[in-house]
């Protein structure tokens, strides 16, 4: 049947002449090409020498990896995909740019290379036409709908600037004068299987077809070279206008970091000056441009300004004047900027530049950041906003002692009695008194060692929280460990302060401690903790497994050590952590656990997994007052008092303190919960490992 139609009763099979009706085209081509790749080349090498002003930055490693991944982001459009709506407008313009491109390659292989492969008839071409018009429609499709969304539909997360309408009017030009040129010839030459190019043909049918061979030859000719000369300007245009994002994003997803998310990189100048090595590094942090890498300035040239990250950050949602689009977009202007007054100095050796730190980026921008990863998980060019902030923050503490005054007493806790709470370092393992549990010091037998954390030593909201889930581990008879007074604080606040040297001091104490005790395995409630002791304590020595509580029950309830029992639950929410979810992809643990409760009715809030809202306070947040727009963890408690839960449940004891905190604000702490999932565990314990009732809870005490 196929070579039936396809031969059309004896008619020859399909094929293209290429370069029909231009004259000895190649010298003429040569020329404009040549000045093309001149202008495409400098734009390079521009770009190129604006991310080398960076320090170095090894993203070498593991280049197979790298190489799939980024091709599978790119080619899967699985990233851009996320955002469902523009995602798929975004697919459309990509893919039919992406085989239009292939097919242009086919049409070089023979015009240049002598490979006959379309002007012989063959099936091959009927595939080929059939599929670039396909796609040819796609891609104009998606500039229309582009055009539609940008200034029609206007959503607020876009910000228009010339830039965006030229792009695409250049890229409507290419597509629609290149059907044209097939429409031409298609009316000119009107062979049998013209229909099969259907875009083509419906442009030759309405405008051309009927007129003389001479008007429409004349016709090909102007507009072949309109669409030639518009290609070539396409690609000279590209490293100086929105359209670099194609290159630059690609790189980015390429030497996107290849260590976990939740990594806080080590900063060995601070390492090198606490073990007494020479260093000649003067500044610690970033103060200025040339002291970001070259990845990060790589990165503010992918950021094509869709404006996921602001529609994701809770502080630019919430009033603040952090905005993460708008902290890369004026990296990249203080690029260009500095990179164009390289040579115009004053006999000062001053070349006259803003600073970074104040002036293009103020303080309040850099501590308004909760560090909830919001605005990197849902960027589809892999750029990594926190390896700007905290760099930066980390200058402001340890070069200007410039942070928020509330945060001294706690630095000075840390330094003291290694706590955020200023109680005595002796005081930390109070909260057993009334438990029958022996330190490791006593008793160093231990098949996990539980990390209580600062919160679940010091807070009385979070001591209810480290008895209910010890209840939980005696009823599954789990051998575990505790470090008593001899834990430390984990050190992460004051990493993401911006105090380097006082967290890898606290960081430094831990490990020593537990390397004493071979320790092996870890479980924590606080995801803060688990995320700096799993990710960031290797760096230290401390190579562990570790475990965040709700995998650790989880894992219980799925190797039936775990029973509960009792009446129905009801409804209730589950609010994600950042560092649990975000950081480190933990979303089906608190779930399950949960789902174990006896008639437990689990509901979502709008804002959930990947896309889950902040409660304010990580990045040290917890300890600081929030003095501009509305409270983020108010905003929060709305969002999931909408699902029409009375109980949310939690999983992190800084959450639990500020969901709280939210409802006092509300007057409902009386009619509403906000309960650790380990809790609401222990309520459906059988009764008779039950040594005592879980206390109903209640308002912590303010940070």
């Amino acid at each position: 049947m196929f070579a039936e139609v396809m031969a059309q009763a004896g008619q020859s099979l399909p094929f293209r002449e290429v370069y029909w009706n231009v004259l000895s085209p190649h010298l003429k081509v040569y020329i404009p090409l040549a000045i093309m790749l001149v202008a495409f080349g400098y734009g390079v090498w521009r770009r190129f020498a604006m991310w080398r002003m960076g320090k170095k930055d090894k993203r070498t490693d593991n280049i197979v990896g790298r190489a799939f991944w980024a091709g599978w982001d790119l080619g899967s459009q699985r990233l851009v995909m996320r955002e469902l709506v523009p995602g798929l407008i975004h697919a459309m313009l990509f893919f039919g740019f992406v085989i239009l491109f292939i097919g242009t390659l086919i049409i070089m292989l023979e015009a240049d290379l002598g490979i006959p492969v379309l002007s012989t008839p063959s099936y091959f071409y009927w595939a080929y036409t059939i599929t670039l018009n396909l796609y040819g429609l796609l891609a104009i499709g998606g500039v229309v709908f582009l055009a539609l969304r940008r200034y029609v539909l206007r959503p607020k997360e876009l910000d228009n600037k010339h830039d965006d309408w030229f792009a695409l009017f250049l890229l409507f030009a290419i597509l629609v004068t290149g059907h044209l040129l097939q429409a031409l010839r298609l009316a000119e030459q009107q062979p049998w299987w013209a229909a099969y190019s259907f875009v083509s043909y419906g442009f030759a049918k309405v405008m051309f077809w009927g007129l003389d061979s001479a008007a429409l030859k004349t016709a090909h000719s102007v507009v072949w070279w309109v669409h030639f000369l518009l290609v070539l300007f396409f690609f000279a245009y590209l490293p100086f206008g929105k359209l670099w994002h194609i290159v630059a994003g690609s790189f980015s997803l390429f030497f996107r970091s290849s260590s976990s998310r939740g990594r806080m990189a080590k900063d060995e100048a601070v390492a090198a000056m606490m073990n007494g090595e020479d260093t000649d590094v003067e500044t610690f942090g970033v103060a200025k441009l040339e002291e970001l890498s070259w990845k990060q300035l790589l990165d503010s040239d992918a950021c094509i300004r869709c404006g996921r990250c602001q529609e994701n950050c809770p502080a630019y949602l919430t009033g603040k004047q952090l905005n993460p689009k708008q902290v890369i977009q004026d990296i990249k202007g203080h690029m260009e900027d500095v990179f164009g007054r390289r040579k115009k100095k004053d006999e000062n050796g001053e070349d006259g530049r803003p600073s970074l730190q104040g002036e293009i980026i103020s303080q309040e921008v850099l501590w308004a950041c909760t560090t909830c990863r919001a605005c990197e998980a849902n960027c589809p060019m892999g750029i990594e906003h926190l390896d700007v902030i905290l760099p930066m923050r980390q200058y402001l503490t340890q070069m200007e002692t410039a942070f928020p005054q509330e945060v001294t007493s706690v630095f000075k806790g840390m330094e003291n009695n290694n706590n955020p709470w200023q109680i005595g370092s002796n005081k930390r393992f109070d909260w057993a008194e009334d438990l029958d549990l022996k330190a490791l010091a006593e008793d160093p037998e231990h098949e996990i060692l539980f990390f209580v954390g600062c919160a679940g030593a010091f807070d009385d909201r979070a001591q209810k929280v480290t008895k209910a889930f010890i209840r939980l581990m005696q009823a599954a008879k789990v051998n575990f460990g505790l470090l008593g007074i001899e834990e430390g604080c984990c050190g992460e606040t004051a990493r993401r302060m911006g105090n380097e040297y006082l967290a890898q001091t606290l960081i430094m104490q831990n490990v020593e401690t537990m390397n004493k005790y071979k320790v092996k395995r870890i479980v924590t409630t606080c995801p803060h903790g688990y995320n700096t002791l799993k990710n960031e304590y290797k760096d230290f020595g401390g190579d562990y497994e570790v475990l965040h509580h709700t995998e650790l029950l989880a894992e219980l309830i799925r190797d039936g050590r775990l029973q509960l029992s009792g009446d129905g639950m009801g409804k209730v929410a589950f609010h994600d952590s950042c560092y649990l979810g975000r950081y480190n992809d933990v979303f089906a643990a608190p779930r399950k656990a949960l789902k174990a409760v006896p008639g437990l009715e689990l509901v979502e809030a709008e804002r959930s997994g990947r896309k889950a809202f902040c409660c304010g306070a990580g990045g040290g947040r917890m300890w600081m007052e929030e003095n501009e727009g509305t409270r983020i963890n108010n905003e929060r408690t709305d969002q999931l008092l909408e699902t029409g839960a009375k109980t949310v449940a939690v999983g992190c004891p800084y959450c639990l303190t500020m969901l709280t905190d939210g409802l006092k604000d509300k007057d409902l702490v009386d009619t509403h919960k906000i309960l650790d999932v380990a809790e609401i565990m222990a309520r459906y314990l059988p009764q008779e490992v039950k040594p005592a009732p879980v206390e109903e809870p209640k308002a912590p005490a303010q940070a």
